[in-house]
């Protein structure tokens, strides 16, 4: 039976590590990732997860780095994924939040958002971007940049 509770970074991290390992995903920095967050158990063992950034003195809230465990029964993985979004955007009106942004690429997720979930899609071309404050902390940024990013990168450094 599948349960919800909030995530504990320093508990879930690992899992979390794991799950984007699975799905060769980059591994986000625990530091970067928000306080907020819902895990997802099937007795006892966590099967999803997603985090919710909040905007301190705004209403707005980012849902982001949803992911579940790649050898869950795909069912299971669906109920798991309802559960889990529907728990984020119980957490931002809990936390006085009355809008939650996502960005996602995945077709599939692009979907269930609209069908599941009745979320608006509100840009269908965006690129993102990102300043890495730090001289040195966040070299590596395969955990935030696409394939396309991370090759054009690579080959900025070996020409």
């Amino acid at each position: 039976m599948l349960k919800k509770r909030l995530w504990q970074l320093n508990k879930d991290y690992p899992t979390l590590v794991k799950w984007w390992e699975d799905w060769e995903f980059g591994i986000v920095p625990q530091e970067c990732l928000p306080p907020d967050g819902v895990i997802i158990e099937n007795e006892g063992m966590p099967i999803c997860g997603a985090g919710l950034y909040i905007g301190v003195g705004t209403k707005f809230s980012f849902m982001e780095w949803l992911v579940v465990d790649k050898s869950a029964p795909m069912k299971q993985a669906h109920k798991a994924i309802k559960m889990c979004v529907d728990g984020v955007f119980e957490l931002a009106k809990q936390k006085d939040m009355t809008l939650v942004f996502t960005t996602t690429k995945d077709t599939g997720l692009q979907k269930r958002y609209v069908k599941y979930h009745d979320m608006t899609l509100a840009e269908s071309e965006v690129q993102t971007f990102l300043k890495n404050l730090t001289d040195d902390q966040y070299d590596d940024l395969e955990w935030i940049i696409d394939e396309e990013q991370y090759w054009i990168r690579e080959g900025e450094k070996s020409g």
